[in-house]
């Protein structure tokens, strides 16, 4: 009685899971629209000249500032680069975002089925067929580096279909090791920001050195609760079973 029961409740949290992970980055049925996120992003002449300075994973990190940007856009994919790299850079270059503004929104065009949004090895791509009307100038892919704690957690909240407003500095940033290092990157490494959006392939992304991040519409708040409280279901239901393998062996 009791393994049916412990049985048909890990397949429902698991159900619960696998269902709330799919819709709550589902971009295309986002209907209510913030409208900041139809504004073209801001980017102004910076005020300080200061180079940006700080240590983290044993690099050095210098970051030029070139302008002051402000952007608002709908998450169509977002990507986490510190899961599987090999270069202790990208722990803190670790997060990408792919945004869409503008028209891109307004016509809706991010729904049509034949629009899709893929991310890798650094890169934010689109692809269609058929007649669509998409402006390539109105997405961008955005490297945040981000070295505070209320930051990082604030990026980390962000999911797929949510509208989101980052602020910060366009960077020229450079790296070099600290000290012995056995990281790809032995020899340092840098990265200028893009500061047009109408540029494409290699240098065309934004590198932005991240002072404030908001989710000013969360995309499917609901489901993102569910998806929490399955995996933390999930969770303990493996702890509980393990303890109870653990005792009954040592019983």
């Amino acid at each position: 009685m009791f393994d049916n029961l412990n049985k048909y409740i890990f397949l429902f949290f698991f159900i619960l899971l696998a269902v709330s992970f799919l819709v709550r980055n589902d971009y295309r049925s986002v209907d209510k629209i913030i409208p900041e996120v139809l504004n073209e992003p801001l980017q102004t002449e910076t005020g300080s000249t200061d180079i940006i300075k700080f240590s983290k994973n044993g690099y050095d990190y210098e970051l030029t500032q070139l302008y002051d940007y402000d952007i608002s856009g709908l998450v169509v994919h977002k990507m986490n680069y510190s899961w599987f790299t090999i270069y202790k850079g990208e722990k803190v270059f670790s997060t990408d975002l792919c945004l869409i503004w503008g028209d891109n929104i307004k016509s809706k065009v991010f729904k049509n089925n034949s629009v899709k949004f893929y991310q890798d090895c650094r890169w934010c791509n689109v692809e269609w067929y058929g007649n669509v009307d998409f402006n390539l100038s109105q997405l961008s892919n955005n490297h945040l580096i981000v070295i505070t704690p209320v930051l990082l957690n604030k990026i980390a909240a962000i999911s797929s279909g949510d509208q989101v407003r980052i602020k910060g500095k366009l960077v020229y940033a450079k790296a070099r090791p600290s000290g012995k290092t056995r990281d790809e990157d032995s020899n340092g490494f840098e990265w200028r920001s893009s500061v047009t959006r109408n540029d494409t392939g290699a240098g065309a992304c934004e590198v932005i050195f991240v002072e404030d991040a908001q989710i000013l519409a969360k995309a499917h708040p609901v489901a993102c609760g569910v998806y929490l409280i399955s995996l933390l279901g999930l969770a303990l239901m493996v702890c509980a079973n393990l303890a109870r393998f653990i005792y009954s062996f040592f019983k």
